[in-house]
């Protein structure tokens, strides 16, 4: 299984670089069919959004979580993130509500 990115240049060339595919995108609709295609393969296991889209895509990332359990989308703050001293694992454990 695989990840799979969405996000803006700066965070889909630091992911490609470590071999995890993604898409580029620039506004919230690109965001939205990148989901969406991205929900219709079989072999992507947690799909990383960047935060600067997810936050205005919070009622379909919240039906999607609801209504199945694979893949696990988790936001990433992007460049203009809340902070860069966030862990990725506390981010994740927000996500999850667990604690890792």
């Amino acid at each position: 299984m695989l990840g799979f990115v969405i996000g803006d240049i700066n965070m889909i060339t630091g992911f490609r670089l470590v071999g995890v595919e993604g898409v580029e995108v620039a506004s919230v609709d690109e965001a939205e069919k990148a989901l969406l295609a991205a929900l219709t393969r079989g072999d992507v296991a947690i799909i990383l959004i960047s935060q600067q889209f997810s936050d205005k895509m919070q009622t379909q990332i919240a039906e999607i979580r609801a209504s199945q359990v694979t893949p696990l989308i988790v936001e990433l703050p992007g460049a203009a993130g809340p902070s860069s001293e966030t862990k990725l694992s506390e981010i994740i454990s927000k996500n999850l509500g667990i604690k890792i």
